[in-house]
């Protein structure tokens, strides 16, 4: 006896054909939520550090937490020029007053290794013309 098949309406057939809307969000044919235009993504901040630390100028960058310049010597001078940039008041006079102390420190030790210098060339040439 061959074997017959008895198909049962499912619940979405016996809805269609009572007029219902069985559609559901995200299936074929159906409403999608509308996309939303979003804010456009702003870069994370940017900071850009001058300092002086230990007798030495460093400039080092980061964006948001990836550090984009790891901080690296500068001279002074450029150290100098980056504030006049800026147009800070009392920043770039700070950072002159830095920079006179500097010259004026190593001025002194200069001319105490000049003395230092000319003692120990007095010395040699009196080794030397003893000998």
């Amino acid at each position: 006896m061959p074997a017959s098949i008895v198909e049962t309406p499912s619940a979405s057939s016996t809805a269609k054909q009572n007029g219902a809307d069985t559609t559901r969000p995200g299936e074929n044919g159906a409403a999608k939520k509308p996309v939303r235009a979003g804010k456009p993504k702003v870069p994370a901040s940017l900071t850009v550090t001058l300092a002086y630390t230990e007798r030495e100028w460093t400039v080092a960058a980061n964006q948001g937490a990836k550090a984009l310049a790891k901080p690296y010597v500068i001279r002074p001078t450029e150290a100098l020029r980056m504030v006049a940039l800026l147009d800070v008041p009392g920043v770039h006079e700070a950072v002159e007053h830095i920079i006179a102390a500097e010259r004026a420190e190593a001025e002194g030790r200069a001319q105490r290794l000049r003395t230092e210098l000319a003692e120990i060339e007095a010395r040699l040439s009196e080794l030397t013309r003893r000998g």
